[in-house]
């Protein structure tokens, strides 16, 4: 649930899919619900009735401390009803312990859209008491972070107290004229006792589709689970299946738990090489059509370079011009009306791009091509994977792995990879999900896999320069100055689209506070750099840290260096289940200068380095001019770290954290008193 397949792919100018239905029954997606055990197709969605077992059942095998437990999980879809209902939800947990409560707050995570419908939900006590959700959900943001928003229906389940049950009933109804991806997420973060999943396969016409239309299924399950074919579909039942237990800096979850994956197909589901190559001609027709050899693009590439010789100077005039396009694709949400008064059109050529002025983030990169071409560069079009959300797999013959389209050009010896449909995006820089992956180089004989190279960590920067006083009562007052280079601007410039002034002062503001003691207190007095891409994101705080400095008689004891170690939590444990993963390769680079006009520097921490190769470290403190200058570097070059080369790097921010915690050592010279 979550990604979609385009039905008609003229209504959108950037098809995700591989597959455009030719005959549908009016949005042929509808979820219905099933017995515990028995798929009954269009069957009146009800409770379910609660058994002794579940009020017996008071732990979780083999983890007695666990706060709830997952009495029972249904999923069931019907892609073959004509009342485009969308699948069919059904839960029921029970709680073991307070910290057990938490699974009162309910959050459906939604793609846009989609919709939530027939919600239902109660509150079971072990009196029998029984409590009805009475409230709607709310739309609430579950998570953001570098290049992901993700929103969710949020409610609050009545009356919970330990050893209430805890159910709720939903469907989801997809946009018109789609066929999501479909998944049977099959782990949870909760030990699940009892599991029911079932679907029935559409059995219409699809277009493009060589051969009789079957529905793929590729399985990660454990070796004693198994899928049955019944009826028009496939069934599956589960038991006693284990929690999974997410670990900080891990890759794409979805790449590790339990799950079956499924996809539409003819004869090219015969084999990965047969699918992909399908997919690629298919893609490739569609996107050469839109380039096409347009009049108005050669004139607009010619004027864009002008006379300019060298041929770098010359694509990133190019690159320029197709980022002057309006980007339909990174602006605010609209409401349906304000759509309409607008009246954009979709976009069916390049050359319409640039006679109206606006496109999707597809239709721009499409441009950039033209324009390239139409200049003299070989430059072509690559379907990339979101790593952010999947880790690719060619095995898997789902086309939606490869989510999106950047732009290759060769200049002299060096193939760039470009991506100028992403606003704010700079000349030499992707966004980080498109980076260290693989990607299909479209041509008309079924195209080539290629690995997108990994940004180098000077090209994700945050530098801090910190003018800070320390009072004689341990509090630590001064400005402080955030600079955000590469894929660290692009992300909070994206981020800040949806949001205004107010916003972004807020998310600075909660960015700075991350990176200092707990207690402190931030306010904003400027930022700059929010609409140029060429230039750093940069941002002016106060800052006040109470109780920065501990007292010890006439002595103050106080951390060298100012900021936190935001990675610390990843390394916690003694060993790891999975491996460590950073969106991308980063630096950061500090300079504190502190002064302590009523104290005396007594002593001072030793210069701290590490060095692993692709991770390297170093702080180092003096004493200059009566103030206490220190400087701090931290470069990790590489993103994915397999768990045998956990102890290393485990060991190697061990050292960073030891040396961010060193502390100093001041002999007061006056009684404390507050700032």
């Amino acid at each position: 649930m979550g990604y979609s397949l385009l039905r008609n792919p003229a209504m959108v100018p950037a098809p995700v899919i591989f597959f455009v239905p030719r005959r549908l029954k009016n949005c042929a997606l509808a979820a219905v619900l099933c017995l515990m055990s028995l798929p009954v197709w269009g069957q009146k969605q009800t409770w379910l009735p609660v058994t002794q077992k579940d009020w017996d059942i008071n732990s979780v095998p083999g983890n007695f401390g666990a706060p709830a437990i997952l009495l029972y999980y249904a999923q069931h879809i019907d892609d073959d009803d004509p009342n485009n209902e969308g699948e069919y939800i059904y839960q029921r947990i029970k709680i073991l312990n307070e910290k057990g409560k938490k699974y009162g707050d309910v959050e459906i995570r939604l793609a846009s859209g989609f919709a939530l419908t027939d919600l239902k939900a109660r509150t079971i006590h072990p009196d029998g008491k029984i409590t009805e959700l009475a409230v709607k959900p709310y739309e609430k943001v579950i998570a953001k972070g570098k290049g992901f928003r993700y929103l969710a229906k949020a409610f609050t389940m009545p009356d919970i107290m330990v050893g209430s049950i805890l159910e709720y009933r939903y469907r989801v109804s997809y946009p018109p004229d789609e066929l999501p991806m479909h998944q049977w997420i099959v782990q949870h973060e909760l030990y699940t006792v009892k599991e029911d999943f079932s679907i029935r396969k559409y059995t219409g016409e699809i277009t493009g589709i060589d051969g009789p239309v079957s529905l793929a299924l590729f399985k990660d399950l454990p070796q004693d689970a198994t899928v049955k074919e019944k009826g028009d579909g496939f069934t599956l039942e589960m038991a006693n299946v284990p929690a999974f237990e997410a670990e900080p800096h891990m890759p794409p979850a979805e790449n590790f738990i339990y799950r079956v994956t499924m996809a539409y197909g003819g004869r090219e589901l015969g084999s990965s090489e047969a699918f992909w190559r399908d997919v690629c001609r298919r893609w490739f027709g569609e996107a050469e059509r839109f380039m096409g050899d347009f009049k108005a693009v050669r004139e607009a590439a010619a004027a864009a370079v002008g006379p300019e010789v060298d041929r770098e100077r010359r694509l990133r005039k190019l690159y320029a011009r197709a980022q002057q396009v309006r980007n339909l694709t990174f602006e605010r949400d609209r409401g349906e009306e304000e759509r309409k008064k607008e009246n954009l059109k979709a976009n069916q050529n390049a050359a319409e791009v640039l006679e109206r002025g606006y496109g999707s983030h597809t239709d721009i990169n499409r441009l950039f091509v033209a324009l390239a071409r139409a200049a003299g560069f070989e430059a072509s079009l690559l379907r990339a994977g979101d790593r952010s959300r999947r880790i690719f797999d060619r095995n898997v013959l789902n086309a939606e792995q490869l989510d999106g389209e950047i732009a290759a050009v060769k200049l002299n010896a060096t193939v760039l990879y470009l991506d100028p449909g992403t606003r704010f995006c700079p000349f030499g820089l992707m966004r980080w999900f498109r980076t260290s992956t693989k990607a299909l180089k479209l041509d008309r004989n079924g195209g080539t896999f290629v690995d997108i190279p990994g940004a180098p960590y000077y090209q994700a920067v945050i530098s801090r320069a910190a003018d800070v006083t320390l009072y004689e009562d341990g509090t630590l007052r001064g400005d402080l100055t955030v600079r955000y280079d590469g894929s660290e601007a692009l992300e909070r410039r994206l981020e800040a689209i949806e949001t205004d002034d107010k916003g972004r002062t807020q998310a600075l503001q909660d960015d700075a506070l991350e990176m200092l003691p707990r207690g402190a207190s931030v306010r904003v007095e400027e930022s700059k750099g929010w609409e140029d891409s060429e230039l750093p994101l940069e941002a002016r705080f106060t800052i006040l840290v109470p109780g920065y400095a501990s007292l010890a008689g006439k002595r103050m004891l106080a951390p060298v260096y100012l900021f936190a170690t935001p990675q610390k939590d990843t390394f916690q444990q003694q060993e790891r289940r999975y491996p460590v993963y950073f969106p991308f390769a980063f630096a950061e680079e500090d300079h504190v200068r502190l002064h302590a006009p009523a104290a005396v520097l007594e002593s001072l921490p030793p210069q701290q380095t590490a060095n692993i190769g692709y991770a390297a470290y170093s702080r180092s403190s003096r004493l200059d001019n009566l103030q206490v200058t220190t400087d701090r570097i931290l470069k990790v070059n590489g993103i994915y770290f397999p768990t045998r080369q956990y102890g290393e790097i485990k060991d190697f921010f061990g050292k960073v954290q030891a040396g961010d915690e060193q502390q100093m050592v001041l002999e007061l010279t006056r009684s404390p008193t507050s700032p």
